[in-house]
């Protein structure tokens, strides 16, 4: 295996969140870093354009709101904040993932890099609260470094993983949509109609009850990384699921893929490697549902439940409703009991997507079989830089 094909293989790997499986040290780190270097070059200066907005007094910003333009400005530079950082990112993975093939672009990475150390400081100085140009480069090269230590370490192949699931999570929407949410709701939407829960979300501020959606997160993620770090364990057993005919054609591994090469023992840092792409796949399919939960149960709060059975339940007028400092037409405490019930459900799902078998045929095992293709071609990646190794000595 030469050098190039060496490197179309080990990107298959990052590509799939295994930077673990890939031996040696990843070269090209400063090239490795440019889409990180520009999601924050983008949204950290467009977040500068949004803070000196609301840095205004608030009648001054009611006064401006008011006005057709400025409210326009101000919209276009949140749909700006939103959507550039991750476009512009994207861009630049595809330029990257060029280069490194052909190891070349230190040259314009190194130019990225003095832009993301000099310009941000400057835009950070010139806007208000005009900090400090020197503490602004010194931040910038911290960032810099950890970028740096990130990608040595895999970070930004896993993360753009991520995104990439998150973006493919998406596109299942029908499946959770059909499959997951009307169970949930079973579940869940007779204690929507029970009064000591519209009572203990009415009591708790918006703040308190992020608390508890965060207490929830952290009890389904160690319950996943218990379960998953077992599952991953089954995955190199004597039960080993084997991969799907036919998954590697059109890969790296195509060629090896009809002999069977033989099966090498997980490292500690592949199988946690292994365990936390499978954590943020469940995590980000759970995200999904909970925000369609969301969604629902705000939809059929405002239809069924009127302010005056609001006020019945917590003994006071509802309180006008507020989302991440946005006014919205739901009163609060109807977002208050749908975030609640949303966390609750994500909890559910998360363990049920595990344990249950309903749930794991539709949600869990098209993700061990997806492991068990990234194992084979381990497997023969491994086979090959053993032989290449054998016929140097």
């Amino acid at each position: 295996m030469d050098q190039h094909d060496r490197d179309i293989a080990e990107q298959w790997f990052r590509r799939r969140g295994l930077p673990a499986v890939v031996k040696g040290k990843p070269a090209q780190l400063l090239v490795r870093i440019v889409p990180g270097e520009v999601f924050l070059l983008l949204f950290l200066g467009f977040s500068a354009g949004v803070a000196a907005i609301l840095d205004r007094s608030e009648e001054d910003l009611d006064r401006l709101m008011k006005t057709g333009e400025f409210a326009l400005l101000f919209i276009g530079l949140l749909l700006c904040l939103a959507v550039l950082p991750p476009l512009g990112a994207w861009f630049a993975a595809k330029w990257v993932r060029m280069r490194v093939l052909d190891r070349r672009g230190t040259a314009t990475a190194a130019v990225v890099a003095a832009v993301f150390v000099v310009v941000n400081p400057v835009v950070d100085r010139l806007t208000p609260p005009h900090y400090s140009l020197p503490g602004g480069a010194a931040v910038q090269v911290g960032l810099l470094v950890a970028l740096l230590v990130a990608a040595f370490f895999g970070g930004g192949s896993i993360l753009g993983w991520a995104l990439r699931a998150a973006f493919r999570q998406l596109g299942r929407l029908g499946d959770l949509t059909s499959r997951a949410l009307p169970l949930l709701l079973l579940f869940t939407v007779f204690g929507f109609y029970t009064t000591e829960i519209w009572q203990v979300a009415a009591e708790l501020s918006r703040h308190q009850m992020w608390l508890v959606v965060g207490l929830f997160s952290v009890i389904a993620i160690l319950f996943l990384m218990s379960t998953l770090s077992d599952e991953v364990h089954s995955l190199t057993g004597k039960d080993a699921v084997e991969p799907e005919p036919g998954k590697l054609d059109g890969t790296p591994f195509a060629a090896g893929a009809a002999t069977e090469a033989p099966s090498a023992p997980l490292r500690k840092l592949e199988r946690w490697n292994l365990v936390l792409v499978l954590v943020l796949t469940q995590i980000l399919q759970t995200l999904v549902l909970s925000v369609l939960t969301f969604v629902f149960f705000v939809v059929f709060g405002v239809i069924t439940i009127k302010d005056s059975v609001i006020k019945a339940w917590i003994g006071h007028d509802p309180t006008t409703g507020k989302l991440f400092g946005f006014e919205v037409p739901p009163p609060n405490e109807l977002l208050q009991v749908s975030l609640f019930i949303a966390a609750f459900s994500a909890l559910y799902f998360a363990a049920a997507a595990v344990t249950d078998s309903n749930y794991r045929r539709s949600f869990f095992d098209p993700l061990v079989r997806h492991m068990a293709t990234s194992l084979a071609a381990r497997d023969i990646y491994l086979a090959r830089l053993r032989a290449d190794r054998s016929t140097v000595d």
